[in-house]
């Protein structure tokens, strides 16, 4: 079966495809295990050092206007790229117009020879799967930001009446579960450029994927 898989004319085709979702959910099980035991060499720990800092410094009545105005700023940046999540999932779509025939793959591939129909019906399924993952992590983190709006908008006392405790780390918690789905949703924007660049070849795809990857651990480990 190797063999003839080998031998097919779209063995580069699932070669990239294979790897793509190998490095992609291995990279995703490399940040969640360096997040619970070496959180400070991830630049994602060292800001949420950062946030709780921020939360000490604005939990107080007097802050109000300083944290109404940095959320704001952090939910218009996430409300634009959820936005163009959609609009480019609506442009993916005509994609699937030219997936009918030999002629027709021929427009998606560009100058090189067409490949099987049903592989580029995956190609353009993959790039669809990626938006909607990322378009959720940006409504979700929106989500979130709203709840902690409300939240910091609390007098801290009376949050640590409602807690039961100090309630440093319960915001603390929640705005690193808010900066995680913006960071999950940025890295489906930069999945998707080896993605877009598989509708030209495999080659391609795998030369951009290796980058980004490379790209990503020189800023995550940058902590």
């Amino acid at each position: 079966m190797f063999t003839q898989l080998y031998h097919s004319p779209n063995f580069l085709d699932w070669t990239a495809f294979a790897l793509f979702v190998i490095i992609v959910f291995s990279y995703r099980t490399f940040l969640a295990w360096m997040l619970r035991n070496r959180k400070k060499k991830l630049i994602l720990g060292k800001l949420q050092i950062y946030r709780n800092a921020w939360i000490m410094a604005h939990t107080d009545e007097k802050s109000n206007l300083v944290v109404v105005q940095t959320l704001r700023n952090t939910i218009m940046s996430a409300s634009f790229l959820a936005s163009t999540a959609i609009i480019l999932i609506m442009g993916v779509f005509n994609l699937l117009s030219f997936i009918s025939g030999h002629q027709q793959s021929r427009v998606v591939v560009g100058i090189f020879k067409s490949v099987d129909p049903v592989v580029e019906m995956w190609r353009v399924f993959l790039i669809v799967i990626t938006l909607i993952y990322t378009f959720i992590n940006f409504t979700w983190y929106i989500r979130d930001m709203n709840y902690i709006g409300f939240i910091l908008n609390i007098p801290k006392k009376d949050l640590d009446f409602i807690e039961g405790r100090d309630s440093t780390e319960m915001i603390s918690n929640r705005f690193l579960k808010a900066g995680l789905r913006f960071s999950m949703g940025m890295r489906g924007y930069y999945f998707l450029m080896p993605l877009f660049l598989w509708l030209i070849h495999p080659v391609f795809m795998i030369g951009a994927l290796l980058m980004v990857v490379v790209i990503l651990l020189n800023r995550d480990l940058a902590g």
